[in-house]
C-alpha cells in the first residue's frame, strides 16, 4: 500500500512538471501566425496605402575599368647608358619630343671613323680613276698589255665597291647615333618612368610608358548571355562613381572570344567626352534586364527589428507587424521579395505605443 502511494505521488509530481513546462512554452496562450503581431489600431487616422503589382525595370550592374586605347611602352634599339630623362610620370608630351638621351660618345666615334674611311677611299678612288684613264689611252695605242688594263680596271672597281660599303656603314652609324635620342611616338601622358640616368638601356627593355588621354575606353566582362545580344554602335548607360559621371556610352568593340572560366565576353565602350578620365578608374555598366512584376514601397515605410525589416499591415481592422524580405532598390523604391501581397493595406504612419 505504501509503495502504491509513493508511485502515485511520483506521477503527480511528473504531471505538475510537464504542465509547468507547457505553460512556460506558451502552449496555453492564444497563438498568432509567425511574423505577425496584432496591435491596437481602432484610433489610427494615418495614411493607408493599398499595394499592387508594378512593372520592375531592373538593371544588371557590371563592374569595369577605364583603359587606354592607345598605350605604348618606349624602349631602346641600342645598348647604351642612359644619360638624361627629361620627363616624369604625369608629364604631358607631344609626338616627336625628345624624352630620353643615351650616351653618344661611342656612336660619334663610329661615325667619325666611317667619315675618315670614306675620305681615304675617295682619295684612292680618284687616283685609281686617273690611272685607269692613262692605261686606257695607252692600251688604245697598243703600248700596254691587256693584263695591265685589267689590273687598273679591277683596282678602280674594287675601290668603287669599297666606297659604297663605307657609305652604307656611315649611314648605319648615323642611324645608330639617332637612336641615342629617344622621341615620343605619340602625344600623351607619361604613366611610368622605368629607368634613371646611369642605368644601361638594352634593346627591347621598357624605359617609359605613355598613354593617349584622348583615346580612352571602358572595358567590361559581360555575362555571355547578355553579351551575345549586344551590337556595335549600341548605346548603354555607364557611371563612374569617383567622378560622379553618369552618361551614355557606345559599344565600339566586342571581343569575339568568350572566357570559358567566367562565362563572359570582353566589351569595350567609348564616352562622347573624356575629360578627367584616366586609366584604372572604376566604372559600372547598367544592362537592362527583362521586365518583371513585383511590389515596390517607399523605404521610409520600413521599420527595423533587430536584423529584420518589417511593415505594419491593416488586416481585419487590426494592425499587424509583418516581416518582409527585401530585394534591391529600384528607382529609389524598395523591392519586396516576400512578406507582402497585392491588395495588402499598409498603415504607413503607424507608431506602436
Amino acid at each position: 500500500m505504501q509503495g502504491k502511494s509513493k508511485l502515485f505521488g511520483s506521477i503527480i509530481a511528473l504531471l505538475v512538471i510537464i504542465v509547468a513546462v507547457l505553460y512556460m512554452a506558451g502552449s496555453f496562450s492564444e497563438k498568432q501566425a509567425a511574423g505577425v503581431k496584432a496591435q491596437a489600431a481602432t484610433d489610427y487616422q494615418g495614411q493607408r496605402v493599398t499595394l499592387s503589382m508594378v512593372d520592375l525595370t531592373r538593371n544588371e550592374q557590371v563592374p569595369g575599368t577605364v583603359i587606354a586605347k592607345q598605350n605604348t611602352q618606349i624602349s631602346s634599339r641600342i645598348m647604351a647608358q642612359v644619360e638624361d630623362l627629361s620627363v616624369r610620370a604625369g608629364d604631358k608630351v607631344n609626338k616627336g619630343d625628345t624624352l630620353i638621351t643615351l650616351q653618344q660618345d661611342d656612336f660619334k666615334a663610329q661615325l667619325a671613323q666611317s667619315d675618315a674611311q670614306i675620305t681615304a677611299i675617295q682619295a684612292s678612288l680618284t687616283q685609281a680613276k686617273k690611272q685607269l684613264q692613262r692605261v686606257n689611252d695607252l692600251y688604245g695605242k697598243g703600248l700596254v698589255s691587256v693584263s695591265d688594263f685589267d689590273d687598273a680596271k679591277a683596282k678602280f672597281d674594287n675601290l668603287t665597291a669599297n666606297l659604297t660599303a663605307a657609305k652604307q656603314q656611315q649611314a648605319q652609324a648615323q642611324v645608330a647615333l639617332g637612336f641615342t635620342r629617344i622621341k615620343a611616338p605619340i602625344s600623351g601622358v607619361v604613366v611610368e618612368r622605368l629607368v634613371e640616368p646611369g642605368d644601361t638601356a638594352t634593346p627591347g627593355m621598357p624605359l617609359l610608358a605613355l598613354y593617349n588621354p584622348q583615346q580612352l575606353q571602358l572595358a567590361f566582362n559581360v555575362r555571355e548571355h547578355q553579351a551575345i545580344k549586344m551590337q556595335l554602335g549600341q548605346t548603354l548607360k555607364v557611371t563612374l562613381p569617383s567622378l560622379n559621371i553618369a552618361a551614355e556610352a557606345m559599344v565600339t568593340e566586342i571581343v569575339p572570344v568568350a572566357d570559358s572560366a567566367a562565362r563572359s565576353m570582353l566589351i569595350r565602350l567609348e564616352l562622347p567626352t573624356q575629360s578627367n578620365l584616366m586609366p584604372g578608374l572604376y566604372a559600372q555598366l547598367h544592362l537592362p534586364l527583362n521586365t518583371e512584376q513585383g511590389i515596390l514601397i517607399e523605404p521610409s515605410w520600413l521599420h527595423e527589428y533587430g536584423q529584420l525589416a518589417m511593415v505594419y499591415v491593416i488586416n481585419q481592422q487590426k494592425i499587424e507587424r509583418r516581416f518582409v524580405r527585401l530585394g534591391e532598390v529600384i528607382n529609389a523604391k524598395q523591392h519586396i521579395i516576400a512578406g507582402l501581397n497585392p491588395g495588402d493595406t499598409l498603415a504607413v504612419d503607424f507608431k506602436p505605443k
